[in-house]
């Protein structure tokens, strides 16, 4: 058994994370992920509850989504495919990010064991876990950069 086996998150932990509230648009939801230099961020409600997680794959899988929409556009003029493009475009941008959200959210709490984090982040298929107490309440996130610094701190 390896020091990795009894650490707990609350050992590696990011608490000032960043996140989104349920009515915040695409385009902030973008703004926040580009400023931050983050790929996911936890959605919260009014009571700070985690209630989803938008990835940039949810928004990659938006905009595959859209572009089978567009290809019926073919059939129109150019200036009017640029015209719909763009109205298209902006109106996506105001949707609130609840849209386009993982509601189904895996989520470990401070005591969760690193190595079972690890497991189901595997399990899942996802590289962000957000870090709840047992009222739901965010209080952070891990990632799987996080969790593999903590394999490489437990093996130097």
């Amino acid at each position: 058994m390896n020091d990795t086996d009894k650490r707990r998150i609350k050992e590696i932990i990011t608490k000032d994370t960043v996140v989104l509230d349920v009515i915040d648009t695409v385009h902030e939801a973008l703004a926040l992920m580009a400023e931050n230099r983050v790929s996911a961020l936890p959605v919260v409600d009014s009571h700070n509850r985690c209630v989803g997680i938008l990835s940039a794959a949810d928004l990659v899988d938006l905009t595959r989504d859209t572009e089978e929409n567009l290809r019926d556009l073919d059939l129109v003029n150019l200036s009017t495919k640029r015209f719909l493009i763009d109205k298209l475009a902006q109106s996506l941008g105001t949707e609130p990010v609840q849209a386009y959200m993982s509601d189904s959210v895996v989520t470990v709490t401070p005591e969760t064991p690193i190595v079972k984090a690890a497991q189901e982040m595997l399990r899942n298929h996802i590289h962000h876990l957000p870090v709840v107490d047992q009222d739901q309440k965010l209080l952070g996130i891990v990632s799987t950069m996080d969790i593999l610094g903590a394999f490489a701190e437990d093996e130097s």
